[in-house]
């Protein structure tokens, strides 16, 4: 594809619908999914499965937990991490992740799969 950028941003816009305000934000390559884009982790999993089908993008690889490892987390454990998480640095660390960004789908894009690299 010669044009990942514009094919991504297309497909994000796609997902993310108009804006309740009518103010669309304008995407980056450096935008999180999570933090940036506002997705739950189930979200971004069904974003990610409509991008690889769209796009032929092997995600044999992703792991949501690997970026958000709250995700695995119960509610319970979420809810200690959070009480934890100014004192302790492996709770800040479980809630807060890893990036996962739009920069990082293009180059998968580029690639046809997805990699931890």
């Amino acid at each position: 594809m010669a044009d990942e950028w514009s094919a991504l941003q297309a497909f994000i816009s796609e997902m993310r619908g108009s804006s309740p305000l009518g103010i669309d934000e304008t995407l980056t390559r450096d935008m999180d999914l999570h933090h940036d884009l506002d997705w739950n982790p189930n979200r971004i999993m069904e974003i990610m499965e409509m991008w690889s089908k769209r796009f032929n993008i092997d995600i044999s690889e992703f792991d949501i937990t690997y970026y958000i490892p709250s995700a695995k987390m119960r509610a319970g454990e979420f809810f200690w991490a959070t009480l934890r998480s100014p004192f302790s640095a492996s709770a800040r660390e479980a809630l807060g992740g890893r990036l996962l960004t739009l920069e990082m789908m293009e180059e998968a894009m580029r690639r046809g799969r997805w990699t931890l690299e």
